[in-house]
């Protein structure tokens, strides 16, 4: 199952409408309720307004898929009248004449609607404007024809907003009507949506008055839970596309990734602890044992290296007591007698003595 979330104009989500649909795209559900308590769905859909997203036709050089994303924002920029840094922009095919459709949408508008998504516990894995709902991209044209707006949609999902006044074919329309005939793309036919109940113009009317087929359409309400053609724009790209989910199974999970690092710090804690515990236990060894060699030899003024000095004095004691010290001839020599082996020869000199048995 999937949940199709429509963003309201006014960007309040105090009541957001959704449609619950099942894995063929039927409606099991839909409603206009908080953000909290719409319906947890395998996948999650966004339908932004028409009025936040603003198209272009621009010819665009053929370069990598990441140099565009670089270049769309200043590609518009003559086209906006805020920082071209602040704008989210995503381009579609490119047409046969070399056109290149392209998205655009309020960076922060876009993230903050995500974020409030998020916390509400829906992750969006596509979003599209509204138009893309209304396309059909086989050379017919829409209109959503509602009580306080109408939307013109061509064949390729580009909306053009107009206002409803008079009776007859409103202007904006001409002047797509003519462009696309100028190029040779006027739409077969134009098919005009009512949005909530909204009565219909007279659609003989506008055919015998601009020269094209206007037909009545399903109501808007049916028209917009089906699904976007394979040309349709979707903006969850560059920085904020969704992981998918091979992506995401290969990757470590966050809570893994913090465990790991939490694991991490601690070890290091707890070998800069158990480094300062032996620091300090040589420290405590190293006083013990010039304790233990100032208490044997009072006299000493300085003691450099407790363990060489203690050898030395104690060898000189040795001496002067007439017993035979490590490096005597006498010592050695007597060690030389204990093993038991006869002896032919033995040699002294400084201080090294050399059996030869």
């Amino acid at each position: 199952m999937k949940v199709r979330v429509y963003i309201p104009a006014s960007g309040e989500f105090e009541g957001a409408p959704f449609a619950l649909l099942d894995g063929r795209g039927a409606l099991l559900r839909e409603d206009t309720v908080p953000l909290g308590q719409i319906p947890r769905a395998d996948e999650v859909e966004v339908v932004l307004p028409a009025s936040r997203v603003l198209f272009a036709r621009l010819k665009l050089p053929r370069v990598s898929a990441s140099t565009i994303r670089e270049l769309l924002p200043f590609a518009v920029e003559d086209r906006l009248l805020g920082d071209p840094a602040n704008i989210h922009a995503v381009a579609g095919r490119r047409e046969a004449n070399g056109d290149t459709t392209v998205a655009i949408v309020d960076r922060d508008w876009f993230e903050r609607t995500l974020e409030a998504l998020r916390r509400a516990g829906l992750k969006p894995a596509r979003a599209w404007s509204e138009s893309a709902l209304a396309a059909s991209g086989s050379g017919e044209w829409n209109i959503v024809w509602g009580p306080e707006r109408g939307l013109l949609v061509d064949d390729r999902g580009v909306a053009v907003p107009f206002d409803r006044a008079g009776d007859g074919v409103p202007l904006p329309i001409r002047l797509a009507l003519d462009e696309a005939a100028a190029k040779g793309e006027r739409p077969a036919r134009v098919v005009i949506h009512s949005e909530s109940r909204e009565p219909l113009p007279d659609v003989q009317r506008w055919s015998s008055e601009s020269g094209a087929a206007f037909t009545q359409g399903v109501p808007w309400e049916a028209a917009r839970i089906r699904t976007p053609t394979a040309e349709a724009i979707d903006l969850m790209q560059g920085e904020f596309a969704p992981r998918s989910a091979a992506l995401a199974a290969s990757r470590i999970p966050r809570g893994a990734t913090i465990l790991a690092a939490v694991i991490a710090v601690l070890q290091v804690a707890f070998v800069a602890v158990d480094a300062w515990r032996m620091d300090r236990e040589r420290l405590s060894l190293e006083a013990k044992r010039e304790a233990i060699f100032r208490t044997a030899f009072p006299e000493a003024k300085a003691v450099v290296d407790p363990e060489l000095q203690m050898r030395r004095n104690v060898a000189e004691l040795r001496r002067a007591r007439g017993l035979a010290g490590d490096d005597d001839f006498l010592g050695q020599a007597t060690r030389a007698a204990r093993d038991g082996a006869s002896v032919r020869s033995l040699e002294y000199a400084a201080g090294r003595m050399q059996v030869r048995r």
